[in-house]
């Protein structure tokens, strides 16, 4: 019978340890969050890494920024914050509105975080952690105690977010590790193969069971919205895919409570390289 990965379970258990930690610091951990525009899901996303900061210890400061600030407005205040030694991190909320760019590439904002204070791994592979979702992919597979070593593991998906950073560490952990991507040819006989499946594209019931030998571990990172019924749901077909799978993350419920845990455990990192 399948096992349904909890995340929220894992998540708390992470928590908890979160708390003993910061809370032996001797000092409270800072990070500032830069909003632009009026996305109604980033701002949702702020407020619930807001929460989760309050709840473990860390002093979170958002700042709201219109979408007509002038971008050295902008960069002016990052660069601050760089300098600022009570600031343990810098977070932001991504997308940035394309009315604030005015044709600039986003990526030239996120340069100019410090690379130790970019604890959302925005910047990887120049970043000093990795990115909050692709941590929170591996530690669900140390938490569930899933071998990685000498394993066929399928990452579908290649973005410097997920797909990327992951594929890199299981390779330095010993995985024999392969990328499906957009361009890839035949993927369900390459998923086939999979003892663990980890799949970041964002595209619904992607992953067919039939994609899926008995006995995979299959972790679902893609979170996108199903027309037909107007639910949340996972780059695989979960009622299929659980029929086969070994163990398997739900969406919602698996991999994104892990991710929010996982970035304060990047904050909580970058406040310890402080000292």
């Amino acid at each position: 019978m399948v096992h349904l990965i909890d995340g929220k379970v894992l998540a708390k258990v992470r928590e908890e340890e979160l708390k003993l930690e910061i809370s032996s610091l001797g000092y409270t951990p800072k990070v500032a969050s830069i909003v632009i525009g009026s996305d109604a899901p980033s701002l949702l996303y702020t407020k619930m890494k807001q929460k989760k900061a309050t709840d473990v210890g860390i002093n979170f400061e958002p700042k709201y920024f219109s979408s007509d600030t002038p971008y050295n407005e902008l960069v002016n205040f990052i660069r601050k914050l760089n300098e600022d030694l009570e600031v343990n991190g810098i977070m932001i909320q991504l997308p940035i509105p394309d009315e604030f760019l005015k044709g600039k590439d986003w990526r030239e904002i996120l340069a100019e975080i410090k690379i130790e204070k970019d604890v959302d791994g925005l910047r990887y592979p120049d970043s000093k952690f990795l990115p909050a979702t692709a941590r929170a992919v591996l530690s669900i597979l140390d938490d569930e105690k899933i071998e990685v070593k000498n394993k066929k593991v399928i990452v579908l998906g290649r973005s410097n977010l997920v797909g990327k950073p992951v594929a890199d560490e299981l390779i330095n952990r010993g995985a024999n590790v392969s990328v499906v991507h957009s361009q890839t040819p035949n993927p369900k006989e390459i998923t086939l193969a999979a003892d663990i499946i980890i799949s970041a594209v964002g595209k619904p019931h992607l992953v067919k069971g039939d994609w899926i030998k008995n006995g995979t571990v299959v972790i679902d990172v893609g979170t996108s919205e199903d027309k037909e019924t107007g639910k949340i749901v996972g780059d695989v077909d979960f009622e299929e895919a659980k029929l086969r799978a070994s163990k398997i993350t739900p969406v919602p419920g698996g991999v994104g409570p892990m991710t929010v845990i996982s970035l304060m455990e990047n904050v909580l990192e970058s406040a310890k390289g402080r000292n």
